[in-house]
């Protein structure tokens, strides 16, 4: 019931009473507007126990009552609002893991605290323990100040922070063509040739009404690739559009090779993360395939349901961003970051793409399928060596060295259907004296690793979202969750993001043949961002390198990637990784990369 009252929200009515204080917002058309926070307060006070009056479908106010009057919420009163003041506050009825909603304004935010403040007995009504409250203090301060310290705010503990429009949302939209790409790239390959209007009729399956374009041209294109090179300059090309936030929310182009026919898609990151377009290309190879009706249920794309929501204006008061900002800068003043050398740049804008593509035998030096993630410390610590040699080389070696790596929040208890942006990033730094030696760099990356995964509070957030109805609250916040005070300009080295292994490739049947390669890669921050995408597919892994051409050409993306793949193989015979014996290290001096030079 609560979906079924998010989704239908599309307005916020014009209260008889706003204009009263700081809790009304004069829309475009003359009325004045109250506030989320107001409205419910309005709605307590007419009746504590029961429905607001006049509340409908298309009403917030009637879905947060609804928590609150199901006996799964408290209601915060004087005592819980010490720390929230001037704000409404509503906690889950659960001991730990209990999803805390505070509303301010039209802003509305929610985190998890691993430990409730409340007392929950049976048949008892919930009320505060002096001894909770004081374990729910001291756990919230103790992981404030291991975030502060760490000078970024949000790699463990994950949140919402999103606004209600009292009326027509901003006339500028988030991720607009007019800004920078910000998209993740994705493409399969196929070893035989795919038919056109079958290949379009299942996108439309997929994507439901997201797939009927808006002002836009059509989100399927074709396009001859009668060689590698021109398969390059058709993904760059591809890779190269802004796409607004709207439906659809990707472009795709299908590019007809020689050695078999490629899909690729252009997805925009506000609606989806790498493991979320790895869905859609699966959905979309399942209902090519499909031989007899029914079609499957299209796709739920949370971030483009139709809500009067999107992201906060301030994620915190300007005291608490400065604090954060001050933070950030003095940590960076003392361990200044490594940014990655530039060589042989160019001025063009867009990104390169170098592709490898690594045998069995070698990927099985990285994969440990008994547990997996462990590939994710290997890809890791290389990169911070690679980093770290080829500033060297360049001669400006650096100290603190950090990358970002990509988390998936996903849960079995998250609706199949569902798509979104659920992954968040985390901060992996190595000082100089970890990248001593290969087993140094793997040992400090692991156990940050670990760490991350220990304190992280994001899958727990995602999962009280969901049995909340608010999952598509955390979608339509329409930006990269958690980023860092000063939006990684001059704090992160890179960004990796492993999607792992695939335990058995999309496949379009038929005279489509088999899916012989899946492509990756994050987006990049420009001008001198650098993004590594892997995934794993019939035993084989596939790394992608995207880069700005303002930080390497063709010629010195390959030279970085050698450098790569070398500190890879040092690190796949680390003797402090759980890895295949030493003889397999050789498997990755015959690497094999799949596209021209540079590319």
């Amino acid at each position: 019931a609560a979906a079924a009252k998010m989704a239908a929200m599309t307005t916020l009515r014009p209260s008889p009473s706003a204009g009263a204080g700081g809790n009304s917002h004069p829309g475009a058309d003359g009325h004045a507007w109250a506030s989320l926070q107001s409205r419910l307060e309005d709605a307590h006070q007419q009746s504590p126990t029961q429905g607001a009056a006049g509340s409908g479908d298309d009403d917030p106010v009637g879905l947060i009552r609804t928590l609150e009057e199901g006996g799964r919420f408290h209601r915060d009163r004087w005592l819980g609002r010490i720390f929230h003041p001037g704000k409404i506050s509503f906690r889950e009825s659960r001991s730990d893991n209990s999803l805390h909603i505070s509303v301010d304004g039209n802003q509305m935010s929610a985190h998890v605290d691993r430990v409730s403040p409340l007392d929950l007995k049976a048949k008892r009504a919930s009320r505060y323990s002096p001894l909770r409250v004081a374990s729910h203090n001291v756990s919230g301060m103790a992981g404030d100040l291991v975030r502060v310290l760490r000078g970024r705010q949000g790699d463990h503990r994950c949140e919402l922070d999103c606004q209600w429009w009292s009326a027509a949302p901003p006339k500028e939209t988030p991720g607009g063509s007019t800004r920078p790409p910000w998209n993740v790239h994705v493409e399969l390959r196929v070893s035989g040739r795919l038919d056109e209007a079958r290949l379009r009729q299942a996108f439309a399956e997929t994507l439901g009404r997201h797939w009927v374009p808006t002002g836009r041209a059509d989100p399927l294109s074709v396009v001859d690739c009668p060689d590698e090179s021109a398969l390059n300059a058709a993904r760059a090309e591809l890779q190269s559009l802004a796409l607004p936030l709207g439906a659809p929310p990707l472009q795709a182009q299908l590019a007809r090779h020689p050695d078999g026919d490629v899909v690729m898609a252009n997805i925009h990151h506000a609606v989806m993360d790498g493991f979320a377009a790895l869905q859609v290309l699966r959905s979309v190879a399942r209902s090519y395939a499909r031989q007899t009706p029914p079609p499957p249920p299209p796709l739920d794309l949370l971030a483009l349901h139709d809500l009067p929501v999107g992201p906060a204006a301030t994620g915190a008061t300007r005291g608490v961003w400065l604090y954060r900002a001050a933070v950030e800068t003095v940590r960076n003043l003392l361990t200044p970051p490594a940014l990655l050398v530039p060589d042989h740049t160019g001025e063009e804008p867009g990104f390169g793409y170098h592709l490898i593509n690594l045998p069995e035998d070698a990927t099985r030096a990285l994969v440990h399928f008994d547990h997996p993630g462990t590939s994710t410390d290997v890809l890791l610590a290389a990169l911070h060596l690679a980093i770290a040699s080829w500033n060297a080389e360049h001669g400006r070696p650096g100290g603190r060295i950090s990358v970002l790596v990509s988390a998936n929040l996903r849960s079995s208890e998250l609706p199949q259907q569902a798509v979104g942006n659920f992954s968040v990033t985390a901060r992996v730094s190595t000082s100089r004296r970890r990248r001593v030696n290969t087993a140094e760099a793997l040992e400090a990356v692991t156990a940050q690793t670990g760490r991350n995964r220990r304190s992280r509070t994001g899958t727990a957030l995602l999962e009280a979202l969901s049995r909340s109805g608010l999952l598509a609250l955390w979608a339509k916040q329409s930006v990269m969750v958690l980023e860092p005070v000063t939006g990684n300009r001059n704090v992160d080295t890179a960004m990796l993001c492993n999607l792992g292994r695939l335990s058995d490739a999309p496949t379009f049947g038929g005279d489509a043949g088999e899916a012989t390669e899946v492509w990756f890669s994050p987006p990049t921050r420009i001008p001198i961002g650098l993004s590594i995408g892997a995934v794993t597919i019939s035993g084989r892994m596939h790394l992608v390198f995207r880069y700005p051409h303002r930080l390497f050409d063709d010629e010195a993306a390959r030279r970085f990637a050698e450098c790569y793949m070398h500190q890879l193989r040092l690190a796949a015979g680390s003797p402090r990784s759980t890895r295949r014996p030493k003889p397999v290290r050789a498997a990755l001096n015959h690497e094999r990369p799949v596209s021209a030079p540079g590319r």
